[in-house]
């Protein structure tokens, strides 16, 4: 009968921790300075909690070296994304040295919580697995993204869309195999030169700036219609985009917007109360409008139509359709 070890398993236990052990003290000896001086927080992790940490990993944490030791990163990590930053740390223990990432939001105690991105991979130590979770702060740098995009695709002085974007948004419902029901429903401010002309261009611009925060008030009580978008296409030429409403529904949109802007009042320097009333033309899409440009040039066809009819009312690009006027 061959000798039983009781103990053969406790002892591999303990070389195995006295093997991990080493590979970090040889590590902190020979690069702890430098990774100290890393720009980025550096965690040494195994699956039960943290090893080490370098200086930016505890001023990002907003803890030090000692009360690190021991805690899980998912101490740190917002609760509504502690499943995905778990799924993340797991992947690296079982992938090996490949680095896998994601970004993440870090909510320490008392501090305002901070968006991060997340590199892990395995370190290619003896012993326990150890990883490491390298991660910066990225909030910044997402704000930068965010403010630069917003620039690309509104209207510096309203705050609505722009016409390259609206356009863009148009063009990919029209490309898509089977194409959804969308409206395009122009409006354009009635005698808007007089009011440059009598009130001066900065009322008009206020003007503007009115048209488009109601149009942001409107936009989300469109129903059936959960995508649909505001934009200023130039001067006082504006525009919604409408994926939904069914050819029953689309004038009734526009010409409920309509009537809210007649009751708009805008009062100017001295006082008086200045209103505007606007023309809208409404076109939805049909099997021959292969772009945007042909589905919007019937709605300009429609606008210019109301116009001519004696302005504020609404027309619809067809010769059966209904005009509401006030």
């Amino acid at each position: 009968m061959e000798d039983f070890d009781l103990f053969a398993d406790d002892i591999d236990a303990v070389n195995t921790i006295v093997k991990t052990q080493e590979s970090l003290f040889d590590t902190e000896q020979r690069l702890g300075a430098m990774l100290d001086a890393m720009p980025i927080g550096l965690l040494f992790h195994t699956q039960q909690g943290i090893l080490y940490a370098n200086d930016q990993a505890c001023q990002l944490l907003h803890a030090k070296k000692s009360e690190l030791f021991g805690r899980h990163f998912l101490d740190f990590i917002r609760e509504n994304e502690f499943l995905e930053v778990n799924e993340l740390l797991q992947s690296a223990f079982a992938a090996g040295q490949k680095a896998v990432e994601i970004e993440s939001v870090i909510s320490c105690k008392d501090r305002s919580d901070r968006l991060i991105k997340i590199t892990t991979s395995r370190l290619p130590w003896d012993g326990t697995p150890v990883i490491q979770i390298l991660f910066q702060d990225i909030t910044a740098q997402k704000r930068a993204e965010q403010s630069l995009r917003k620039l690309s695709i509104t209207d510096e002085l309203t705050g609505a869309y722009n016409r390259r974007h609206v356009f863009y948004e148009a063009e990919s419902y029209l490309q898509q195999d089977v194409v959804p029901p969308i409206t395009i429903a122009m409006l354009d401010v009635d005698h808007f030169k007089s009011v440059n002309d009598t009130y001066g261009h900065a009322l008009g611009d206020k003007v503007l700036q009115e048209i488009t925060r109601m149009a942001h008030e409107f936009v989300p009580t469109i129903k059936n219609c959960k995508s649909a978008m505001f934009a200023r296409i130039g001067g006082e030429e504006f525009l919604f985009l409408l994926p939904g409403p069914q050819a029953s529904e689309e004038v009734a949109v526009a010409d409920e917007f309509r009537r809210s802007l007649m009751r708009l009042r805008i009062p100017n320097d001295d006082g008086h109360l200045v209103s505007i009333t606007a023309s809208f033309g409404v076109a939805s899409y049909q099997k021959t409008d292969k772009t945007i440009d042909k589905l919007l040039s019937r709605a300009d066809a429609a606008l210019y139509q109301a116009k001519e009819n004696g302005r504020n009312q609404v027309c619809l690009a067809a010769s059966h359709s209904p005009q509401l006027t006030e």
